[in-house]
């Protein structure tokens, strides 16, 4: 069953990949739509200017499609969280465009941070991390657009909000729908155990499966974030043999956009971390309460006007629909720190199938790699090499060591140089 299930994800993928490969070619056509504006949202000016500068040279390149890319930093003073980032970006966007936002398909990635898990895209960014595929090497920006490249078609106008550090492979026929008022969630179908670290969808009607529609779309009563296992039964979440649908990605329409904007005029500056999933979704649908909003349980950083403002937040958007496309073949991938870069890069045959990972990507290697990945590098003979370990963006001379479980990234190793580096340590 797994491997029938990395089979179909292999074929969608290539199909996906195909596509992504002729539109940054040859442009948008009207079998291939693109996104009219994609955003990057980065922690300050320093992080924005370095994106912005990336995202030219890619341009240049005809490494990523034609369209409209913007990059907004976070206002100066307190963190306001993705969706205090969220808010503010839209109204970049609505000083830019104004009414032209009615006719436009935006992808918002939320890429700000210090990549404090992952220390290797501390200055590059998440969204510009490289993967062990494609000539020119695929980042996570080009694998976003090429993964969501059947999104806008089946899209009326408003935003899809993604973040930078995770892939989410999927068979898009079905029920794949983004035309519907509100919000529209992707669900996956996870154990009980991942929901309790994940956003978890209350259907409003039991889902009744059907294996020729890989995608379905339903209706949410409510949404739990992080919940414990008792909650989600509880809520009745389960959608059968102790699964429930769990978060990655999710859709608004141009109405509801104008909600959080008239939501953020009110209220600005936002003075605290807002989660635009905990914080959005966990306000919508009919059976959505107000608790979670003094629940600070699962907050980063609080701070005295968080739950005041949660609670505003909650009666703004209270009312508003929530939906989930339930993708039933599909997988999550979360590559945000270190051990999972190099369980995910190494060791993960699924992972390797389904998006085509090669061992060696435009690199010049002299010796087996083995179980270990090697991207954009040189590796000379006589190099020692262990397992598992993942080699980027580097020089590495003949009689050099390097142990197993290691990261090298952009680093130049000299003549007879042994690193014996062990489980996650890294340059």
């Amino acid at each position: 069953m797994a491997d029938a299930l990395s089979d179909r994800l292999q074929e969608c993928r290539t199909k996906m990949f195909a596509k992504f490969d002729r539109l940054r070619k040859h442009g948008s056509t009207e079998d291939i739509p693109f996104w009219d504006v994609i955003v990057l949202t980065a922690t300050d000016e320093a992080q924005a200017d370095s994106y912005q500068k990336q995202l030219e040279i890619k341009q240049k390149a005809k490494e990523i499609p034609t369209a409209r890319y913007h990059v907004f930093s976070d206002p100066p003073g307190p963190k306001i969280g993705n969706g205090g980032a969220t808010m503010y970006a839209l109204s970049k966007l609505e000083d830019i465009y104004g009414a032209s936002l009615d006719e436009y398909k935006v992808l918002l990635i939320h890429a700000g941070g210090f990549s404090k898990r992952l220390p290797i895209v501390s200055v590059i960014g998440k969204i510009f991390a490289a993967l062990p595929f494609g000539d020119p090497v695929y980042t996570m920006l080009e694998t976003k657009l090429a993964t969501y490249i059947d999104f806008p078609s089946k899209m009326k106008p408003g935003v899809f909000l993604t973040c930078a550090d995770d892939i989410e492979l999927l068979d898009p026929a079905g029920e794949l729908d983004f035309t519907k008022g509100g919000f529209t969630a992707l669900g996956h179908p996870s154990s009980l155990e991942i929901g309790t670290t994940h956003g978890v969808f209350v259907l409003d009607h039991p889902l009744i499966s059907n294996e020729e529609t890989p995608c379905q779309f339903a209706e949410c009563a409510r949404f739990l974030h992080k919940p414990s296992i008792a909650t989600m039964k509880e809520q009745k979440a389960e959608i059968g043999d102790g699964m429930v649908l769990t978060d990655s990605a999710f859709f608004f329409d141009r109405a509801t956009t104008k909600l959080l904007l008239e939501f953020y005029t009110q209220n600005n500056p936002i003075l605290c971390e807002i989660d635009a999933y905990g914080d959005f979704l966990q306000a919508l649908g009919p059976k959505s309460t107000h608790e979670y909003t003094g629940n600070n349980a699962n907050v980063i950083s609080e701070t005295n006007t968080l739950s005041e403002t949660r609670l505003k937040l909650y009666e703004h958007l209270k009312g508003t629909r929530l939906n989930v496309i339930a993708c039933h073949i599909s997988k999550f991938y979360h590559i945000g720190t270190v051990p999972e870069y190099l369980h995910h890069f190494t060791d993960d045959l699924d992972f390797e199938r389904e998006l085509g990972c090669g061992r060696k990507t435009v690199s010049a290697v002299a010796i087996p790699s083995g179980t270990s990945n090697i991207i954009h590098s040189v590796v000379k003979e006589k190099v020692e090499l262990g397992n598992n370990t993942v080699i980027e963006f580097s020089e590495v001379e003949s009689e050099c060591h390097v142990g197993s479980q290691c990261l090298l990234s952009c680093v130049s190793l000299l003549v007879k140089c042994k690193k014996e580096l062990y489980y996650y340590d890294y340059f």
